[in-house]
């Protein structure tokens, strides 16, 4: 079967609004699209939240040199250990499910989760690791809201076909641009940091600004978990289109057919999680690096959005899956690229323009292979049952190979030092 040229079915053409005086109609298709795209956004947000959002605690961990410096690693560990050992309960939890309201409880997580969050910013930094040990549990239930958003989501996309599976992927990749641009402007509009300085004003004079900013940023993350709620909502009055699962499917009838496509996925992930390190180390010689880092972060994201973006096109969506796997292997050439950097303020070979080049290309990559892996899935399988349960299945290997990336990260800091 040829998925990249898989079309939506022909009823989601029908047109279910229309705006006479705009002399609008909106197709099923089109709210389906959108629908999908805004939870692929709403299940990387968490994420991406906490992961850009590193300088921030960098800071507010200062007091505690080895929370600060391991912030990012141990955020990304906790995260995938609990979302491995989710993923794998939910994969084993198929008869009778109810895929939509997993994806509605996740969201409704977030938004609890995230209103917490904008109120500990209020909590005193003389708690510090305290404060770590709340943050650290929070990702840990973050990171279970996320494992039931794309959980449901990725089985409603399974038997919908590749164009829906684009929009989520895109909605992921999208998720991981906004966060850096509202932090870049965050810093950009903040009068007490010199931006063209290696130094910033004392930690005292900040602080209140600081917090300032961080209750912006995760009321934006609970604002991104309704809007998908909402528009989930109104997907489903305007057409009922899930069924529970009755089947059961192992692991090793998923494995066979998915194999190659999976095995892509694994060690794409796996390299991508060192790029977290390299951002938050690498170090501009000319601006600060409370600018530097968030547009590392941002440059990378962009990459990664035009990856999957691209991958809308049949040509550059990569069908033949020895070509996935060869193509995953091969990024392997980015980590001495990335050693060739300013890390630590330490000297570069490359400068700054270098680097964020890297940074693009190392996202790019990201985003081609994962698109292309995560919409060849739906079509490698013959049933319905099949497509759901690979839903769990997929997500599952996703969180495997993002913890292994995590745990390989904690080696790339050590060589960062």
């Amino acid at each position: 079967m040829d998925v990249a040229n898989e079309v939506p079915f022909d009823r989601d053409d029908a047109v279910v609004w229309r705006v006479p005086l705009l002399h609008l109609s909106v197709g099923l298709s089109t709210i389906k699209y959108i629908t999908f795209m805004l939870s692929g956004i709403a299940s990387l947000w968490p994420w991406n939240c906490f992961l850009s959002a590193s300088d921030y605690f960098h800071d507010r961990f200062g007091s505690h040199p080895a929370l600060a410096d391991n912030y990012s690693s141990t955020m990304m560990t906790v995260s995938t250990i609990t979302s491995t050992v989710f993923n794998y309960y939910l994969s084993r939890s198929q008869h009778g499910v109810n895929y939509a309201g997993r994806l509605k409880t996740g969201n409704y997580l977030q938004m609890a989760i995230f209103l917490v969050m904008t109120l500990s910013v209020m909590v005193p930094e003389r708690f510090t690791v305290l404060y770590f040990v709340f943050v650290m549990f929070n990702v840990l239930l973050t990171s279970i809201g996320s494992c039931l958003t794309q959980v449901g989501m990725m089985a409603l996309v399974n038997i919908q076909g590749p164009f829906y599976a684009n929009a989520t992927v895109v909605g992921n990749a999208i998720a991981g641009v906004l966060p850096s641009i509202a932090m870049i402007i965050a810093v950009v509009s903040n009068p007490l940091i010199d931006l063209n300085a290696q130094h910033e004003v004392g930690k005292s004079e900040i602080s209140v600004d600081r917090s300032a900013e961080a209750v912006k940023y995760f009321l934006t993350s609970v604002f991104m978990a309704v809007l998908a709620q909402v528009s989930f909502w109104l997907m489903e009055h305007s057409e009922r289109t899930f069924k529970p699962d009755t089947e059961f499917v192992g692991f090793a009838q998923l494995w066979a057919k998915l194999k190659y496509v999976e095995s892509t996925i694994i060690l794409t992930f796996s390299l991508t999680l060192i790029f977290p390190v390299f951002a938050s180390s690498v170090e501009s010689q000319t601006i600060s690096k409370k600018l530097f880092i968030p547009l590392a972060f941002l440059v990378w994201n962009i990459g990664d959005l035009f990856g999957r973006i691209l991958c809308a096109s049949p040509y550059f969506l990569i069908k033949q899956e020895k070509k996935l796997i060869a193509y995953s292997v091969a990024r392997v050439v980015f980590i001495p690229l990335f050693l060739m950097c300013n890390i630590k303020n330490r000297g570069s070979s490359v400068g700054d323009t270098g680097y964020l080049l890297i940074q693009l290309l190392f996202g790019l990559t990201n985003g081609q292979l994962f698109s292309s892996s995560y919409m060849c899935v739906g079509g490698l399988l013959d049933t319905e049952g099949e497509q759901q349960a690979a839903a769990a299945f997929t997500a599952l290997l996703i969180n495997v190979s993002l913890l292994v990336g995590s745990l390989a990260s904690f080696g790339v800091v050590y060589l960062c030092l």
